[in-house]
């Protein structure tokens, strides 16, 4: 009898890792479906908008062909994202043992070639390459998908206004009086649906909208710059390759360390006195009094009259729903 049982169970088994196997990639374009929240388990969807593998927890444990859910990323990647060879895909650091030289190696969660050391040979088949062109040639441009694809050219003005990504600049723009979509999927109704799709190429993440790129599994408070007002702002959202930092420190020295900022600069004393100031304190996000000797505040350096004039200037919360 327990035979039996554990006959039916493995071909049931095998009969849904085959029909798992046989999966349409159609099921890359839904939703991911939460469940019925009876049970919590960790898997992964493909998320259409931002065009990758994203961790994902579904309220049920049973699995069906017939959704966006995978055991795993790999899994995900080989029907999602099949335009990209499987090996960019594979996380590589930098090996020193011995003699090493220069390589390079891709990011798909950055969207980007970076330098490693390498010892040993290069193996084909493995997301480590001789040269920058090699890697953006193999995987980077592949996984660029339609955000590398053109648009059509001199157009009829249109009363919409469309964006696009540019390969030559690697941002997101408005399309020009002469472009207009053509189907390839380089055409976006808003700007901030360009920067989600196309967000992990784009160059310069402090001109980026403050946005969560994906549907975010673990929530924490991050920070984003805001160019329009130059100052970076707290959200809640995850590390998802946009223009999102851990911490307001690394938000600002990233985004704002060329510039006048007074939020960047040292506190402007040196002596201990009688007089009440304020200045801003990067490394905690917060505004901080000291008594200190000169009376005066210049008004373009870190010390302030109050600590609302610090806040105002240097802390602020993201206005969710807000795109610019």
């Amino acid at each position: 009898m327990l035979l039996k049982v554990a006959l039916v169970i493995a071909l049931a088994t095998r009969g849904l890792s085959s029909c798992l196997g046989r999966r349409n990639k159609n099921v890359c374009l839904l939703e991911p479906q939460a469940g019925n929240f009876r049970g919590y388990v960790k898997a992964w969807y493909y998320d259409v908008n931002v065009g990758k593998c994203s961790p994902f927890v579904f309220g049920d444990a049973l699995e069906s062909p017939d959704e966006n859910r995978f055991s795993s990323e790999t899994e995900c990647n080989e029907l999602c994202r099949s335009e990209v060879p499987i090996y960019c895909f594979e996380n590589i650091t930098s090996n020193v043992r011995g003699r090493s030289s220069q390589k390079w190696t891709y990011r798909p969660s950055s969207g980007q070639c970076v330098r490693i050391h390498w010892h040993g040979a290069v193996e084909s088949g493995k997301n480590v390459f001789n040269s920058h062109d090699e890697c953006e040639r193999k995987c980077r441009i592949p996984d660029f998908g339609p955000c590398a694809k053109g648009v059509s050219s001199w157009c009829k003005s249109m009363d919409t206004n469309w964006y696009r990504f540019d390969m030559k600049t690697l941002t997101c723009r408005e399309m020009r009086w002469n472009e207009c979509p053509n189907g390839e999927g380089n055409a976006f109704a808003l700007f901030y649906q360009c920067n989600q799709r196309c967000g992990r190429f784009v160059r310069d993440k402090c001109r980026m909208p403050i946005q969560n790129m994906s549907i975010c599994s673990t929530v924490t408070t991050r920070y984003g710059y805001n160019y329009v007002d130059q100052m970076c702002e707290e959200f809640q959202g995850c590390d998802d390759g946009g223009n999102s930092f851990p911490s307001a420190e690394m938000c600002w020295e990233t985004c704002a360390k060329n510039t006048r900022s007074p939020c960047v600069m040292r506190p402007d004393f040196k002596y201990r006195g009688f007089f009440k100031r304020y200045y801003y304190d990067i490394k905690n996000n917060t505004c901080k009094s000291a008594w200190i000797s000169g009376k005066g505040v210049p008004g373009n350096t870190n010390l302030f009259w109050s600590m609302d004039n610090c806040e105002s200037a240097c802390i602020a919360k993201h206005r969710s729903g807000w795109r610019y």
